[in-house]
């Protein structure tokens, strides 16, 4: 017979030894996870009105009493179906309401053709391109010299109307349908009710004029505004300005863990430099996850190898062309067309290409800290939701992806339900620091056969202490991803520039700072209140819930207007941009500039991170904690 104890120690070295980590998450567009039980229920609301429409709705006039232009414009709106996308059919639904409920009269034409209202509203939308739109996407209506018939006016008027319709959609974020770019992307534009637009529209005059009333719909965000900047002068760059660059001649295939003398030139090229205590020529773990934000950039297979596609990806796309720039601007004024209006008087920006939170009261920055955000392939969706609790010493929950994914292939290998594999069980879930439940009753883990049972009706959880994979504090903004953000033991992960290693969940590098600072806001607690919660732990409800924001931008403006470019550490400007165009874009750029690279001379200096606990050191004591952190 085996001896049962060399059986369990030859499991636990198997499980230390180069365990593989399988993919949970299934990458960019992966299925929703299971929501945080606290999640706001998702509700389809009508759409709210928009600014300057009427409170009450205006008075239908007999037939007898409408102009004719508008009586053509009923007759033609009722023979016509409407066509187009969901998002047209509603235009054009919204139209049919207002020339139904108006007061009569019509409101882009007169007898003398275009009113100045049309004028103001036409001008504008043919300068759509001056805001990140495509002019050439409105069409715009023309009349003939001379006297129209109440036809053609009739046809003006809708014509006019769904352009202006469709021009504040898109001003308001409804070009695209964010989720449908990438589930990523957990978003939803505010657009305002078509009909309640043209009743805004209907009431403009000579002070306020229908082409200041479009230009208002655009995002009032001053970045936003410093993009558009940045976009104007950028139509006007040349292409010899590119510095010279780092070039990777051709080599063999170099993996992860290999040496080799190309690995400090790809050093030099992507500014990832050596552990303190490791070698330029050594391909490490961080320097691999670079790679493999340029290899999904550029469309390539996410091995991390060194390979001839990845060179030449390297060397083939020095700097992003002016046109790129152009495009990856055009990208992200887009997504900030996906943003909330109001951000909050304080709130929280967890930025995921530069890989830092910071925390913003009435528009200044008072906290930036580094975060670990998730890989390419479970990566962190972008999304806003209110803090609410902020939980010291917390417990931690295996997620269900991770119990089918992680957890119970241990399991099943390491047996259990049969006397000759008793003890396997156990000394996985030891070795994770985890204890196994179910329906709130302790279950002994050797007791059960894990290769015949459903694991998630099982609960484990890690309780708190120094290997416990959120560390000292959690903060929990509930929502449907079950994303948020925690400390962590791992505290080397912070030292390199791409910091893209959890499942989803952002670890930051000086939670208890970041505690501190909401805390004082929201309860006016001394830094001395907090370290008591440090101590003796426990749950804070929070007055008053704080945004917090996940944001991916990769082109910021700093305050001397000077634009910076960070890293698409998900490949997502490409996706974007090829939506917006309607033919496929490659915007990868292989030159990943350095977080702190768009941070400006005038921040408030970082707070010093706090010190190492004994029991956290740069190598956790818990040796899963890379596997099954968050």
């Amino acid at each position: 017979m085996i001896n049962r104890r060399k059986l369990a120690i030859a499991l636990v070295i198997m499980v230390l030894s180069g365990l593989a980590v399988p993919a949970w998450c299934q990458g960019l567009d992966a299925g929703p996870a299971t929501p945080d039980p606290l999640a706001p229920v998702e509700v389809n609301k009508p759409a709210p009105a928009a600014p300057g429409a009427p409170v009450t709705p205006m008075a239908t006039k007999p037939a007898d009493d409408v102009h004719p232009i508008v009586a053509r414009v009923r007759e033609r709106l009722a023979a016509t179906p409407a066509r187009g996308s969901e998002a047209d059919k509603e235009d054009y639904a919204g139209l049919v309401a207002f020339y139904a409920e108006n007061s009569g009269q019509p409101i882009w034409t007169s007898k003398d053709g275009f009113t100045p209202r049309a004028t103001q509203a036409m001008a504008e939308i043919r300068r759509a391109d001056d805001w990140g739109l495509k002019a050439s996407a409105f069409d715009l209506p023309t009349l003939p010299d001379g006297q129209a018939t109440d036809e053609v006016l009739a046809d003006a008027e809708i014509k006019l109307g769904l352009a202006a319709l469709k021009y504040g959609r898109y001003a308001r974020g409804g070009r695209l349908d964010p989720p449908s770019v990438s589930r990523m992307f957990d978003q939803k534009p505010v657009i305002y009710d078509p009909k309640s637009l043209l009743q805004a529209l209907a009431i403009t005059d000579e002070v306020d004029t229908a082409d200041a009333y479009l230009r208002n719909l655009h995002p009032k965000h001053p970045q936003f505004a410093r993009l558009r900047q940045a976009m104007l002068a950028a139509r006007g760059a040349t292409a010899d300005d590119s510095p010279s660059v780092v070039k990777i001649p051709a080599g063999p295939a170099i993996k992860p863990g290999q040496e080799h003398p190309h690995i400090a030139l790809l050093r030099q090229r992507l500014a990832i430099p050596a552990a303190a205590d490791g070698s330029e020529t050594l391909y490490d773990e961080a320097l691999a996850t670079a790679v493999k934000a340029v290899q999904v950039q550029n469309g390539l297979d996410q091995t991390g190898v060194l390979n001839t596609a990845t060179r030449s990806a390297l060397n083939g796309a020095d700097r992003p062309s002016p046109g790129g720039n152009l495009q990856r601007i055009i990208v992200n004024m887009e997504r900030w067309r996906w943003m909330p209006d109001d951000l909050g008087e304080i709130y929280v920006w967890d930025s995921v290409p530069e890989q830092m939170t910071a925390v913003y009261d009435h528009g200044k920055e008072v906290l930036a800290e580094k975060i670990v955000v998730g890989k390419p392939s479970s990566p962190t969706p972008i999304f806003s939701a209110d803090m609410q609790f902020i939980i010291f010493h917390p417990s931690w929950g295996v997620p269900p992806g991770m119990k089918a994914y992680e957890l119970a292939p241990l399991l099943r290998n390491a047996g259990g339900g049969w006397f000759f594999f008793s003890s396997g069980a156990s000394a996985v879930l030891r070795g994770y620091g985890l204890h196994v439940s179910r329906s709130g009753r302790p279950i002994d883990p050797d007791s059960v056969n894990w290769s015949s049972v459903d694991i998630q009706s099982f609960d484990f959880t890690q309780p708190p202490g120094p290997t416990n994979v959120l560390g000292i504090v959690k903060f929990r903004f509930p929502n449907k991803h079950d994303v948020y953000m925690h400390d962590t033991p791992e505290r080397h992960l912070f030292g390199g520039a791409i910091r893209a290693f959890s499942h989803g969940c952002m670890r930051v590098q000086n939670p208890v700072k970041l505690a501190e600072v909401l805390l004082a806001h929201d309860k006016g607690w001394s830094s001395d209140q907090v370290q008591e919660y440090v101590r003796r732990g426990g749950e804070i409800k929070l007055t008053t819930p704080i945004p917090v924001h996940v944001t991916y931008f990769t082109a910021v403006v700093d305050d001397a207007g000077k634009i910076h470019f960070g890293p698409d550490i998900y490949g997502l400007d490409s996706r974007v941009a090829s939506r917006l165009e309607g033919q496929a874009v490659n915007l990868a750029t292989s030159s990943i500039e350095r977080p702190e690279a768009i941070e400006k001379s005038d921040l408030p200096s970082r707070a010093k991170a706090r010190p190492r606990q004994k029991a956290a050191s740069s190598q956790s004591n818990n040796p899963f904690a890379g596997i099954f952190g968050n």
